[in-house]
C-alpha cells in the first residue's frame, strides 16, 4: 500500500499515478463571494516510467449479430476490427468470442491464443439476423471470463452493438447493476456503439458501470481504427479502479459536479474514473458558492484522495492532497489571483453538460426547456471566451446545436446530431 500526502501543493505523486488539484482561484471577496472552481487531474506515468512486463489479456468479444447489423455492411467491418484484434495478441492472452441476436452463442470459449486461424475462422462466420438480447451476450462474456481472472491479468468485455436490448433484460439499471458487480470482481467493460440506431444513454452507462471506455462510431469504416485504439490501452493499463473523494470546507456549498459517475453527500463528492493506460488521464471540475465570512484562510478547504489498484500485484495505491483558500477584503487582489487557464477549462465543462442536457431535454420532446439551458450557459461562458479558441469553438458549437433542435431534419441526421452531442459530454473528462 503506497500512501502519499502533501499539504498546500500543487501535486502529489505514487507509484504510477500523479494527483493535481487547484482552485480556480486561491483567494475569495468577503463582501460578495462569487462561485469558485476546483480542478482535479488524475495522470497515469508513461510507459517509459511504468517499467513493467505487459500483462496477459482475458478478453471477451460480445458481438451483436441482429439483423439490423446487416445494414450498411456494419456486421463486415466489425468482423474486420475483431480479426486485427486477434492478429496482435500473444500466446498467453485468452479470447472468447461471444455472439448474440435473440440468444447469445459462445462462438469460442476462452482459450489461449494458439490457433488464431480458427478465431478468425470463427469470426469470420458471423451471419446476422433476429432480435437483440445484449444482456444474455453480457451474462455469457462474463461467465467465460470468470474462470481465468485473476490480479495478474487484465480481464476485460468488449462489447458491440448497433441496436437497443429488445430482448431478455432490457432494463438499462438492471443492465448496469450486472456489469457494476462484474467490475468489483476484477472485470471491466467497455462498449462500441455502431451505426445510429443503438441506445447510447445505454451504452454510455454500462461502459461507466464497467470502468471502461464508450465508444460512439458513427461510420463503421472506422471499427477498425477505434477497436485498435481501446486495445492499445487495455495492454498498457496501469491503475484500475481510480476513485477520487473530495471534502470541502462546510464554508463551501457544491453547486456542480463535472464529472461522468458521481455521488454526492452533503460536502463530500466520489468520483469513479475507472481505468487509466500509460500516459492517459482523467479531469473533472467541483462548482462551489463560497459562503460569506470575514478575513482569514481556511487551510483545509479541499482534502482530495485518489485510490486504486495496480493490475498484476493485487496492489493498492492512494495518494491525498489539501489545500487552502483565504477570504480577503480587496477585489483587485482576487482578480489578480484567478488562473484563467482553470476558468477557460470550467467554460468547456459547463458548455458540454449544457449540450447533454438540452439533448436529454430534447429526447423528452422539451424544446423549450432544451433552448432555455442551452441560452443560460452560452451567455454564462461568452464572457469567458475571449481569445481562447477552445471557449470559443464551445459557444459556436452550442449555438450550431441550438438552431440543429429549432428546424426539421430527416430521422437519421437527427439521431446522428443527438449521439454525437452525448458522445462528447462523455469524452470530457479525457481533455
Amino acid at each position: 500500500m503506497v500512501t502519499l500526502s502533501l499539504l498546500f501543493a500543487g501535486s502529489a505523486v505514487a507509484g504510477p499515478v500523479q494527483l493535481q488539484a487547484t482552485f480556480d482561484n486561491p483567494t475569495i471577496y468577503t463582501e460578495q463571494p462569487s462561485p469558485h472552481y476546483l480542478e482535479v487531474l488524475v495522470t497515469a506515468a508513461p510507459t517509459t516510467m511504468t517499467l513493467r512486463k505487459r500483462l496477459p489479456l482475458n478478453l471477451a468479444l460480445v458481438i451483436d449479430v441482429s439483423g439490423s447489423m446487416r445494414d450498411e455492411n456494419k456486421l463486415t467491418y466489425v468482423k474486420q476490427a475483431a480479426i486485427s484484434l486477434v492478429n496482435r495478441l500473444r500466446p498467453e492472452d485468452r479470447l472468447s468470442i461471444i455472439s448474440y441476436s435473440n440468444e447469445a452463442r459462445v462462438v469460442l470459449p476462452s482459450s489461449l491464443v494458439k490457433m488464431e486461424q480458427e478465431a478468425r475462422w470463427l469470426i469470420q462466420s458471423l451471419r446476422a439476423d433476429g432480435g437483440t438480447n445484449l444482456g444474455a451476450g453480457l451474462i455469457e462474456g462474463y461467465h467465460q471470463l470468470r474462470e481465468f481472472t485473476s490480479p495478474r491479468t487484465i480481464s476485460r468485455v468488449l462489447l458491440l452493438s448497433d441496436g437497443k436490448a429488445n430482448v431478455g433484460i432490457t432494463s438499462s439499471a438492471e443492465l448496469s447493476r450486472m456489469v457494476l458487480q462484474e467490475a468489483d470482481a476484477g472485470i471491466s467493460l467497455s462498449s462500441f456503439g455502431v451505426g445510429l440506431d443503438f441506445n447510447e444513454d445505454l451504452m454510455a452507462a454500462i461502459s461507466e458501470s464497467g470502468r471502461g471506455m464508450y465508444y460512439f462510431i458513427d461510420r463503421p469504416e472506422s471499427m477498425q481504427k477505434i477497436l485498435a485504439k481501446e486495445f492499445n490501452s487495455v495492454e498498457r493499463l496501469v491503475a484500475a479502479d481510480i476513485q477520487v473523494t473530495i471534502t470541502l470546507d462546510p464554508h463551501l456549498r457544491i453547486e456542480q459536479v463535472f464529472a461522468n459517475t458521481y455521488e454526492v453527500r452533503g460536502n463530500t463528492v466520489s468520483v469513479r474514473f475507472g481505468d487509466l493506460a500509460a500516459g492517459e488521464r482523467r479531469r473533472m471540475q467541483v462548482r462551489f458558492q463560497p459562503r460569506q465570512r470575514g478575513v482569514g484562510s481556511l487551510n483545509n478547504a479541499a482534502r482530495v484522495q485518489v485510490s486504486y489498484s495496480t493490475p498484476g500485484d493485487g496492489g493498492t495505491g492512494s495518494l491525498s492532497q489539501h489545500i487552502g483558500l483565504a477570504y480577503v477584503k480587496s477585489r483587485e487582489a482576487v482578480n489578480e489571483k484567478r488562473k484563467k487557464e482553470i476558468a477557460e477549462r470550467s467554460a468547456v465543462f459547463e458548455a458540454s453538460l449544457a449540450r447533454k442536457e438540452a439533448a436529454m431535454a430534447f429526447d423528452r420532446g422539451e424544446k423549450k426547456r432544451a433552448d432555455s439551458i442551452l441560452d443560460k450557459v452560452k451567455n454564462k461562458i461568452k464572457g469567458l471566451a475571449g481569445s481562447n479558441r477552445r471557449v470559443q469553438q464551445e459557444v459556436a458549437e452550442m449555438e450550431e446545436y441550438q438552431k440543429g433542435i429549432d428546424q426539421p431534419m430527416p430521422a437519421h441526421e437527427r439521431s446522428l446530431m443527438q449521439k454525437r452531442v452525448k458522445h462528447k459530454s462523455q469524452a470530457v473528462e479525457s481533455y
